[in-house]
């Protein structure tokens, strides 16, 4: 049963602009009733409340990932982990696949997740050769930290049936050798035929994975999530969110994003849009990919990456198609927020806005653009014009700073992620990680906001960096608005949703260039300590 909860004796920053600062935070029934000095909020609690002594910590509203996948970040932390942090080389790389598959025995799948080949000393992706040294018998794939690309062994191209007669699929690339054979890389859509072999997993898994996931969000503070789907099994997982949230374990608040070729029409003929559910549960955006990623050169660009003079990325639908699905689903009530990194790709959707909008005007237009990555300035005051939300992957630079640079050049990345342009023009733009493609933890793309450096200290356009409140206020109240449930969350006052975020430390306190370190003492949701870190 929800009780009473006063927070005091630190910093509680409320994102409430007309009281920022408070000493005290009073919950009751899993709503804020009070915030402001410490008589003042014991006085609205009455007798008989819980109590969590700051003891000099900071507080904050529970913070919200804008956008990320819950159950890809479950299914991933059984995968073998192989980003930066772990790996420098393939030969890192094959030396973990090597030992997973004596774990597993003779039988499975081995795949992993998280490479980045400009961040490898080698300098390329691990190929089919590669794998094969270290499992000829064991199907093996393993994704780039993007999504957009994998590579497999040969026994995952037998299986998935591609050889050096099968064409490209649409949308999608295969890598081929100067003998025309497969290389084991695969982009895009060609990916698919992969997917399509690896053995599925049971409803239960998914529900499982579901609860991995966000448990490990909530681990780090975070209270909200936008969930971005989960592949070609988002109705299954949509049945997953639904019984977490009927036995009441669902771990985090979620705003579903609807895949549109999935879900859009049976959803509109049953009268379901956006805003459908509670503050637990509900659905958010329509959602389609119009790119791909910059990591795999696949997405959309006005003109062609570095040193690719014919390479402009892929659309993964015509783009006139794309634009009507857009307009229909917009028509039909549901917000917009579609994945687009490519200038082109924005291009496109800022076009489509704009005509869904003269069409079919409704109040509070607030589409979004998830992860919004290469802008101009003309772009930007598009963006401004229209009113439409950023959804910025704040800690992309910090992992890919160096593949940005070598795939389109410095001038490119002038406007990427640029979260002081936006707040400059009243921009609101919300902070996430797009886990597992990054890592979950915010607190690196908190100190991205702040710092502009990346994993290895250099820096880019460090004239975007933002004050820690402001890249706060990105991670929680901002996250909030892009879901249009401002009303409910995002800040700590009266009436408010009772979700509080409690650090380890004051973080005014701590060197920027550390904040990543930073980790989560307490998280609260609806009053309730749902997570206590071990001491």
């Amino acid at each position: 049963m929800l009780g009473s909860l006063l927070i005091h004796g630190g910093p509680i920053f409320t994102m409430n602009a007309a009281q920022p600062l408070v000493d005290a935070v009073g919950i009751v029934n899993g709503r804020v009733i009070s915030a402001g000095s410490l008589a003042d909020v014991q006085r609205s609690l009455g007798t008989g409340y819980d109590e969590i002594d700051l003891q000099g910590r900071m507080a904050t509203p529970g913070l919200n990932d804008a956008h990320a996948h819950i159950i890809g970040t479950g299914v991933a932390a059984a995968e073998i982990e192989i980003n930066a942090d772990r790996v420098d080389s393939i030969a890192d790389i094959l030396a973990l696949v090597k030992q997973r598959g004596e774990q597993i025995g003779r039988d499975g799948w081995i795949i992993g997740q998280g490479y980045d080949q400009e961040l490898l000393t080698d300098r390329r992706h691990p190929n089919r050769h590669d794998l094969d040294a270290v499992s000829p018998h064991h199907p093996v794939m393993l994704k780039r930290s993007c999504h957009h690309i994998m590579t497999v062994n040969s026994k995952a191209l037998e299986l998935a049936g591609i050889t050096a007669t099968t064409p490209n699929p649409d949308g999608g690339t295969i890598d081929r050798d100067e003998h025309g054979e497969p290389t084991g890389v695969l982009r895009e859509t060609a990916m698919t035929a992969v997917y399509n072999v690896v053995p599925e997993m049971t409803d239960d898994d998914i529900l499982d994975a579901l609860i991995v996931g966000g448990t490990i969000f909530r681990e780090h503070g975070v209270t909200s999530v936008g969930d971005a789907g989960f592949g070609a099994r988002n109705r299954e997982a949509m049945i997953a969110f639904q019984r977490a949230r009927a036995a009441g374990t669902l771990p985090v608040r979620t705003n579903m994003m609807m895949l549109i070729d999935d879900t859009l029409d049976e959803l509109i003929e049953l009268g379901i849009h956006t805003g459908f559910g509670d503050d637990w549960l509900r659905i958010g955006n329509a959602k389609l990919y119009t790119d791909g990623s910059i990591g795999g050169r696949t997405a959309r660009m006005l003109a062609p990456f570095q040193g690719e003079t014919d390479n402009v990325g892929l659309w993964m639908e015509e783009p006139d198609v794309m634009k009507a699905k857009i307009i229909k689903a917009h028509k039909a009530g549901f917000q917009q927020g579609h994945h687009a990194i490519g200038d082109a790709a924005i291009t496109l959707l800022l076009d489509a806005y704009e005509q869904a909008q003269r069409e079919h005007p409704v109040e509070n237009f607030r589409p979004r653009i998830e992860h919004c990555s290469l802008l101009s300035e003309e772009m930007v005051n598009r963006i401004q014009a229209i009113g439409a939300v950023p959804i910025p992957g704040t800690t992309f630079l910090y992992d890919m700073r160096p593949v940005y640079l070598a795939n389109l050049g410095e001038e490119r990345v002038r406007y990427a992620y640029a979260m002081k342009t936006f707040r400059d023009r009243g921009i609101i733009a919300a902070a996430s990680t797009d886990s597992p493609v990054s890592l979950v933890n915010p607190m690196i793309g908190i100190q991205m906001m702040m710092t502009r450096k990346d994993r290895n200290g250099d820096g880019i356009f460090e004239e975007e960096s933002i004050p820690l409140e402001d890249a706060l206020r990105a991670y929680t109240w901002n996250g909030a608005f892009a879901s249009h449930a401002e009303h409910e969350k995002g800040s700590l006052e009266r009436g408010k949703l009772g979700d509080v975020t409690i650090f380890e430390t004051d973080l005014r306190d701590v060197d920027p260039l550390s904040i990543r370190d930073v980790r989560c003492d307490f998280t609260i949701a609806d009053g309730n300590v749902v997570y206590e870190r071990a001491i």
